[in-house]
């Protein structure tokens, strides 16, 4: 994937630190201004030091990207600061009302006591009162929980991701429990099924019995037109929902309540309260619906989430897919590229060796058997001469294209040696620096050398009069070591965001891409161009593996070389 280099984020989490850092300093100059308007306190200027230290604190902060992902938790936690503090101010402006006048000296030493216990006050009021509202509905109502706490202990647990089968489960065990109930039953759409189904009730049925039919669509067309119904709503609309109750003769309070969400059913609970209980009320029935909502809201949100899934690892499949696929033509063209280079090694080069061996053969026959007078050349010598040359000239020329593609040099003896060869047959002033490194895989080596030679070769075409550094970097430690590279030429430079990319940028891409690496390309106008890329290292590195000996060949191959090298003196020599 080729991406230009961007400006960093985080303008908006650094503006919501330095508001929150704003609120506190403001917060804590309040407290100091009322506490030094009754003689207590630090000096003004610890307190003007303290004030101003969460603005400092705030704009370093700001420069870190984790904090800045929890900003906004930041300015929530400092709201709640400012809220105390204003709790603390009133306190202390209560306290000066109270006794009329300003503390005396002697009294001064009360002050600082009376905001740590102000402070104290305000921090642990709202806990420790919801805790005692707790405990006196436990002792004097039998119940745990209000409406309202039970619909937020439900989105609590909703939003730490439970299951929903238990969720459900423990939201009618709640509901049974907290508000008297004496059933609860909950209906579910069930996936490849018709139709609302039951599938819970709580407490279970001693006796089994089949489950009633799931509800139909239009059963389900009616449910989305009602809020909270009792039973004689369900004997006009829905009779069968309360056909058990009247064959048994039992008269239960029933109360139900539809799950809708963007206009389609998902769910539908139903309660039950004993005929000699208390009565439904307005504020159970407002919390059924409640309920109702907020499971809708919850069982949408489950299902969006596991479409999300689904859709995600699908990308994932599709993903491993293409960058396999990637990976085997890569891996194709490298073996062909190899294949052609061991061809004209083994076979034009050696055949062109082989024919100037027999090219000089001939000429040091005829120089000794022709007898010319002194001072004159044989014009059959000198044709022999000119094809010698040329002989030599495309077997030189031969080498070096077997080498661009696929050079012996990068299997032999690793990334850094390879790029040198490479960078001397440049037309530019190029330098490596490549110290340390590790060999790797045949694939990922090949990868990096032939991004780095096309970024090369880009250079010298674009960049004729510069000068390039290439760069190699090697992080082998922890899960995300990487092999990181970078090219980068003193030319012209370009615009990134408005030029397309060529045919070699997106060779460079697939490459990096098929081993899961990026390639990216930073650039402006009169600033030079730099191609860098990052890959991933799997696997411990390869030994360095560095040939010091001859190379084994053929005996044929061989002799061959040996009598082009040792035996054919230069042209006219």
């Amino acid at each position: 994937m080729i991406r230009p280099a961007s400006a960093a984020p985080g303008r908006r989490a650094r503006r919501s630190l330095l508001l929150s850092g704003l609120i506190v300093a403001v917060g804590v100059a309040s407290v100091a201004v009322c506490v030094g308007l009754l003689g207590g306190g630090p000096p003004l200027w610890v307190s003007a030091l303290i004030a101003v230290a969460p603005l400092v604190v705030a704009v370093v902060a700001g420069f870190s990207g984790r904090v800045r992902r929890a900003s906004t938790t930041v300015l929530v936690a400092a709201s709640d600061f400012a809220g105390l503090a204003v709790a603390v101010d009133a306190g202390l402006i209560l306290t000066l009302l109270v006794l009329g006048r300003f503390p005396s000296p002697a009294q001064h030493d009360l002050v600082d006591a009376a905001m740590l216990g102000m402070l104290l006050v305000a921090t642990l009021a709202g806990p420790l009162g919801r805790r005692a509202g707790r405990s006196a509905r436990m002792s004097l109502l039998g119940t745990r929980r209000s409406p309202d706490e039970l619909l937020a202990e439900f989105a609590e647990r909703a939003g730490r991701g439970t299951p929903v089968d238990d969720l459900l489960r423990r939201l009618a065990e709640t509901m049974r429990r907290d508000w008297r109930l004496s059933s609860v039953q909950i209906w579910t759409l069930v996936p490849d099924e018709p139709g609302l189904h039951r599938t819970l009730v709580v407490p279970e049925p001693y006796e089994e019995s089949p489950p009633p039919a799931p509800l139909d669509a239009a059963e389900l067309a009616t449910l989305e037109r009602a809020g909270v119904a009792g039973p004689g709503w369900l004997r006009l609309w829905l009779p069968r929902l309360v056909a058990e109750q009247d064959e048994a003769g039992g008269q239960p309070q029933l109360r139900l309540a539809p799950a809708v969400h963007g206009g389609r059913v998902l769910a539908l609970v139903v309660v039950e309260r004993p005929a000699d209980a208390d009565r439904f009320t307005t504020v159970d029935e407002r919390a059924l619906a409640e309920v109702a909502r907020r499971l809708a809201i919850v069982l949408r949100n489950r299902d969006l989430d596991e479409a999300l899934q689904a859709t995600l690892a699908d990308l994932r499949r599709s993903n491993a897919d293409l960058q396999a696929s990637r990976g085997r033509l890569v891996r194709t063209a490298d073996a062909e590229r190899r294949r052609i280079e061991r061809d004209l090694h083994d076979g034009a080069q050696q055949h062109l060796v082989a024919l100037a061996v027999g090219l000089r053969l001939v000429r040091d026959g005829l120089s000794q058997s022709a007898a010319r007078p002194e001072g004159t050349v044989d014009p059959n010598l000198e044709m022999l001469d000119e094809l010698d040359r040329g002989v030599r000239e495309s077997i030189q020329a031969l080498r070096d294209l077997a080498h661009g593609i696929y050079p012996p040099l990068l299997r032999d003896s690793g990334l850094g040696e390879a790029l040198r060869a490479a960078a001397k047959r440049n037309p530019l002033d190029v330098s490596v620096q490549a110290a340390g490194l590790s060999r790797h895989s045949e694939q990922l080596e090949a990868a990096v050398y032939f991004c780095c030679l096309e970024a090369l070769q880009n250079a010298a075409k674009h960049a004729p009069e510069s000068s390039v550094v290439v760069t190699l970097e090697e992080d082998p430690d922890g899960p995300d070591a990487e092999l990181r590279f970078a090219v980068t030429d003193t030319g012209p430079g370009c615009d990134v965001d408005n030029m397309a990319a060529g045919a070699g940028m997106q060779n460079m891409a697939d490459r990096l891409g098929a081993i899961g690496g990026t390639l990216e390309l930073s650039s402006a106008p009169g600033r030079g161009t730099t191609v860098s890329g990052r890959v991933p290292l799997s696997g411990a590195p390869l030994p360095v593996t560095t040939v010091t000996g001859p190379v084994t060949l053929p005996t044929d191959v061989r002799e061959q070389r040996r009598a082009a090298v040792g035996s054919v003196p230069p042209p006219g020599g």
